[in-house]
């Protein structure tokens, strides 16, 4: 990776560090008390919007990928690579542990909730396959299913038609979403449900950072960024449609603070800081265990502390705790699993 990127492994951590906030501090006041003083802070509340980052950051990386593959197997083959070890470990280890905490109704120790990680597939499109009801090891994996549709989706685009129709390829998932509320009106309810559980609407964040690598190498055209805007404006009405017209405000800034951070050198030196570099190495490991984990644990630990300022400090302590076990993960298991994958005896160097 060139010196470019080195900002992108900080705002990783910025990412994860926001979910993680929005987790402790917002999204569950009905198991946490100590969330209803803390729930409506804005830097909790948006929290969420670090996911939007991550996908930004994987649509700006997208193309490197796709641009080292030689062809559309084996572009999915470091995908699946790069997803699948991390996944694999943290699934087991939730499943392992969902024994242990019985109070959070998520954990849910079993063994056929372990298929949709697996398989990067949503739960619910499985349910509605199988009829066998399916959730996943953990909330937070839903991205992760968004991520490995966008890859079988662009990659495809990117190795039949080529790179110049990756972006109006994008949009059209977008648009069928669009179209969709209509059908459903005239009676073909599955199949909507089917479109709409893909995460379709997320493309516009992907697309943000595609079209900002095509701008930092010069293959940026008028065109792309008529495409993007339309994307844009399917998924800020998406949200004014759920959240109210206020939340178009936090998915500018967010949006901005990713172009800008391209641009400001202050800003990539921030996020260039070890604090947030050493986070965003182990984001992925991180992200995928951090919500059960973490929300089990402070559960517990809510029975036995009576005071709620000493609980308002304990999700800095058990997301420390959980920093580190996603680190020895990310930097001992992962790579021993993926060098098992790949038949290799030799670490082989990491690819971000």
């Amino acid at each position: 990776m060139h010196a470019r990127i080195k900002h992108l492994d900080g705002m990783r951590g910025l990412a994860i560090l926001m979910v993680i906030g929005y987790h402790a501090y917002a999204r569950w006041p009905e198991l946490l008390p100590y969330v209803n003083l803390t729930q409506h802070i804005p830097v909790f509340s948006f929290g969420w919007l670090g996911v939007e980052l991550f996908f930004m950051i994987s649509g700006f990386v997208i193309f490197m990928t796709l641009d080292k593959s030689d062809s559309y197997i084996s572009f999915l083959k470091k995908r699946w690579l790069r997803l699948f070890p991390a996944m694999l470990i943290a699934s087991l280890l939730l499943y392992a542990v969902g024994g242990f905490f019985p109070e959070w109704s998520a954990m849910t120790p079993y063994v056929r909730n372990l298929l949709p990680g697996l398989i990067f597939t949503n739960p619910e499109t499985l349910t509605q396959i199988t009829g066998i009801e399916f959730k996943s090891m953990a909330g937070s994996f839903w991205s992760l299913y968004v991520e490995a549709v966008f890859y079988l989706i662009i990659g495809a685009i990117y190795f039949t038609l080529g790179r110049k129709y990756c972006l109006p390829g994008l949009l059209v998932p977008m648009l069928m979403l669009s179209a969709s509320s209509v059908l459903k009106s005239l009676g073909h309810p599955i199949f909507i449900d089917i479109i709409a559980k893909f995460g379709f609407i997320h493309y516009a964040w992907f697309m943000i950072g595609c079209l900002v690598y095509e701008r930092m190498h010069g293959r940026d055209k008028g065109f792309h960024y008529a495409v993007v805007v339309v994307a844009m404006l399917i998924n800020f009405s998406y949200y004014v449609k759920n959240a109210g017209a206020l939340t178009v405000i936090p998915l500018l800034l967010v949006m901005l603070f990713f172009i800008a951070s391209f641009y400001s050198k202050q800003l990539e030196r921030l996020l260039s800081v070890r604090f947030f570099t050493a986070i965003g190495f182990a984001s992925y490991a991180y992200y995928l265990i951090h919500e059960n984990l973490m929300i089990a644990i402070l559960i517990k630990m809510n029975v036995q502390i009576k005071s709620e300022t000493v609980m308002l400090l304990m999700p800095i302590v058990v997301a420390a705790g959980l920093y580190y076990l996603a680190w020895f993960i990310t930097k001992y298991l992962e790579p021993a699993l993926r060098n098992m994958l790949k038949g290799k005896r030799t670490p082989a160097p990491e690819v971000g």
